[in-house]
């Protein structure tokens, strides 16, 4: 599912491009971390040349702001040498490299380059990047969870114990071959920064925020279901591409592979007011496409507006649970 529906593309009402404020507010609170890891982990030898790969950037410009800052660490890192920097900018072949490339900052200091296909594979040569990053994107999974029935649930809440397993393990696979395809193409000193959803280890899923999210999805579209717009066998089949791990399978993964040394894992908090208030752009921007392939989208067009007129009610029930959460990950190829 992750392969083949992307973020909304162009700059629409529903476009990621102006629907992607709080993926930059959880990669602006990590700038600085991300400035440190480089300084003080960053330990390859820097020719001219330094390769730095933004994976899963989408369309909108949070990927150019990241981009900025990796290659002002690195400047700082290497304050006598003069170097050019090779920028490859990855996403899922249907993503908008359109709008992605025609929105590049004018005046940018790197050459740019797109490099379409999954980051769960292998996209450039060996040893080849000095620094990868990813935002915002890992918590995607490559394909939906198979194995275990999931009778009028669209994610793993409240879901049998067997669809949870489901979600877990399927994290697991597509975690590893992440980890193991950075292996390849990260020469020796050099970094994996990550940012992405996550839970605080101990936290169940009820109480994630946007495993609450995707419960009232999911019962907007049984409501269609008894409404006879959408066949119920439909929703039983569909489970959300989405996980949110916690600190502990995260790790357990990374260090089983071996290539990576884990510098840093550090859970953060960057906007607890996230939950006095529920917009439906930002949830739309990111799972619409995935929904429209499944559902159709008069289907999509009225379960979001069924979700619009219970917003208070999600805003109430948010203010419940745990905080958002995002995991900050700084890795050292060995």
């Amino acid at each position: 599912m992750g392969e083949t529906f992307p973020m909304n593309g162009g700059d629409g009402d529903y476009s990621y491009t102006k629907n992607s404020q709080y993926q930059k507010r959880g990669s602006d609170s990590v700038k600085e971390m991300i400035q440190q890891a480089v300084s003080e982990n960053l330990d390859t030898k820097i020719s001219s040349t330094v390769a730095i790969a933004d994976l899963g950037c989408s369309v909108g410009p949070n990927t150019f702001f990241t981009v900025e800052n990796l290659i002002e660490a690195v400047q700082k890192k290497h304050p006598s040498k003069t170097l050019e920097f090779q920028v490859f900018f990855n996403d899922h072949s249907g993503n908008d490299f359109n709008t992605l490339f025609s929105s590049l900052p004018p005046e940018r200091h790197y050459h740019a380059a797109g490099v379409p296909g999954s980051f769960h594979d292998r996209l450039f040569p060996r040893s080849s990047i000095t620094v990868a990053h990813s935002s915002y994107a890992i918590h995607w999974l490559s394909k939906q969870p198979q194995g275990a029935p999931n009778e009028g649930r669209i994610h793993c809440l409240e879901a049998p114990e067997a669809v949870l397993r489901a979600y877990s393990d399927q994290y697991e696979k597509d975690l590893g071959d992440f980890v193991s395809a950075r292996g390849e193409e990260i020469v020796t000193g050099g970094l994996v920064l990550l940012v992405f959803a996550a839970a605080p280890d101990g936290i169940p899923h009820s109480e994630n925020i946007n495993s609450v999210l995707f419960s009232y999805l999911g019962h907007c579209l049984m409501e269609l279901a008894n409404e006879g717009v959408v066949e119920k066998k439909k929703i039983d089949e569909f489970n959300l591409p989405l996980y949110y791990p916690t600190e502990g399978e995260v790790r357990r993964v990374i260090e089983r592979n071996g290539c990576f040394s884990v510098v840093k894992m550090e859970m953060t908090y960057p906007y607890s007011e996230i939950k006095v208030r529920f917009k439906i752009g930002p949830f739309r921007a990111a799972l619409e496409g995935v929904l429209i392939a499944c559902f159709g989208n008069s289907v999509v067009e009225k379960v979001f507006s069924k979700m619009q007129i219970r917003s208070d009610e999600i805003v109430e029930r948010l203010m419940a649970v745990h905080d958002f959460a995002q995991l900050f990950v700084v890795l050292k190829r060995k």
